[in-house]
């Protein structure tokens, strides 16, 4: 199967597409791309928890010709975070996020933490595929004179215990002294459900703030769920926090970049919690300012206009989320479609201190999460996806494209492939998906839930009709 090589990382099936020789080449080229930038270049390397993260990270370090911090298992913020904390030039993720655990990829960052830029990562890109097809031996001695044996002794530096409480200190200090304070005194009970990735640092973090926390399926690299956490995926917490009398369950993705919140009633809306913590920090900041993706439910955009903030949208993709918060100086971001939340200094989406700062909110109100939800603006967010030909999609989008302009409606198109139609007081968006094969993505945003639905139906049959 061929990898999916995007602007927010490379994914692929291991041992079918992915393997060492890619890990290889890809990290030679991510290097090459840092030493034209830097005399002497420092690099952060961790891992998800598939089984293929060893194999392949091993490749990694072996073309690295440079000092590399190694901290082992880490979420990809942790990672980010570790590129800033150990002054590091990048860093390499290698994860495949909330994909199945059959696949694996690898994120490159830059120096600030962030996800390297459009450009810098079309180089990358470019890069490996000027060298993708020389064999092993072939890349060592074409391209590499040295031997990799002596670098992995000497350049190597592992930094586990340090990255982990670095991490767990900086998500706690986005906490003031008197909110600690109220959450101790809230006594919160909380089910965390990592499914055997890098989320589980949450329960430390959490039992410092006397948050009673009831941790499943926490042991590194055995999967029971789907990794992609969601309503189908996670349903079962919901039983789980009444039958156990829990205020709220949090289910992470592999790598803990996304996480769902759940209550007994399930799945708390990735838009909602945007919402929620967009309406706390607006409140609190000089600078009124939110970015975010343009799948992001309107609910967002009410609230920024609550606040009288400036609400810029960007095209999907964390990098240009990040740039345009940083660009403005926005004091939040985020990609409500994907249930992901950025607050500086972060530069990514981050499972673990979105759940930290809904905690907060919860304890500073003194009211559940669902009372909280039932204050925002009303829009229901339906996602669905299709399987699709890659041939065919730019077909189906010129179809939707002219059904919609025949019946007078606004279109945004953009660069990236995705398009999003205007309607009175909802939308409907679509893109092929950058990070699964073959999948086009559609989400539907209405104030009725119903209105949702059936946009979404529409669209399904709009797209399978001959």
């Amino acid at each position: 199967m061929p990898l999916i090589e995007s602007f927010s990382g490379i994914r692929g099936i291991y041992d079918d597409g992915m393997d060492e020789a890619v890990a290889l080449k890809y990290a030679y080229s991510y290097l090459s791309l840092l030493k034209k930038k830097y005399k002497s270049v420092k690099i952060v390397i961790g891992t998800d928890t598939r089984p293929s993260k060893d194999i392949l990270k091993n490749a990694v370090i072996e073309a690295l010709d440079c000092d590399i911090i190694d901290i082992g298992i880490a979420s990809t913020p942790m990672v980010e975070f570790a590129v800033r904390h150990f002054k590091a030039n990048g860093g390499i993720v290698i994860t495949a996020s909330h994909n199945e655990p059959y696949w694996n990829g690898f994120k490159f960052l830059d120096n600030n933490g962030a996800v390297l830029g459009p450009k810098d990562m079309d180089k990358v890109i470019s890069q490996y595929n000027k060298i993708k097809k020389l064999s092993d031996k072939g890349f060592f001695t074409k391209i590499y004179k040295h031997n990799s044996d002596d670098i992995k002794i000497k350049k190597v530096h592992k930094r586990y215990d340090e990255a982990n409480k670095s991490y767990s200190d900086y998500a706690l200090s986005f906490l003031s002294k008197k909110d600690i304070d109220k959450i101790k005194n809230s006594k919160l009970k909380i089910i965390i459900d990592p499914n055997g990735g890098t989320g589980t640092i949450t329960k430390k973090i959490l039992e410092k703030l006397n948050v009673k926390v009831m941790g499943i399926n926490m042991e590194h690299g055995i999967f029971n769920r789907a990794v992609e956490p969601n309503e189908s995926s996670l349903i079962y917490l919901s039983n789980m926090v009444r039958d156990r009398n829990y205020d709220i369950a949090a289910g992470f993705d592999c790598d803990a970049d996304r996480v769902e919140i759940v209550t007994e009633k399930g799945i708390v809306s990735g838009n909602q919690v945007l919402a929620l913590i967009a309406d706390e920090i607006l409140k609190n900041s000089k600078n009124k300012a939110i970015v975010v993706n343009d799948a992001t439910s309107l609910s967002v955009k009410e609230i920024a206009e609550k606040h009288n903030a400036k609400y810029v949208e960007t095209q999907v993709g964390e990098v240009n989320v990040v740039d345009n918060m940083y660009r403005l100086k926005a004091p939040i971001g985020g990609e409500g479609s994907s249930s992901g939340v950025i607050i500086p200094p972060s530069r990514c989406r981050d499972g673990i201190l979105t759940l930290l700062f809904l905690l907060k909110i919860i304890a500073d109100k003194g009211k559940s999460i669902e009372e909280l939800a039932k204050e925002l603006p009303e829009f229901y967010n339906v996602k669905r996806k299709i399987e699709l030909n890659p041939k065919k999609i730019q077909n189906i989008r010129k179809k939707l494209q002219n059904h919609y302009n025949k019946q007078g409606y606004k279109i945004k198109a953009d660069e990236s492939g995705s398009l999003k139609i205007f309607l009175e007081d909802s939308f409907v968006w679509f893109r092929a998906s950058k990070t699964e094969s073959n999948i086009l993505r559609i989400i539907t945003d209405a104030p009725d839930k119903k209105q949702a639905e059936k946009l979404a139906e529409e669209t399904l049959n709009l797209i399978k009709a001959k």
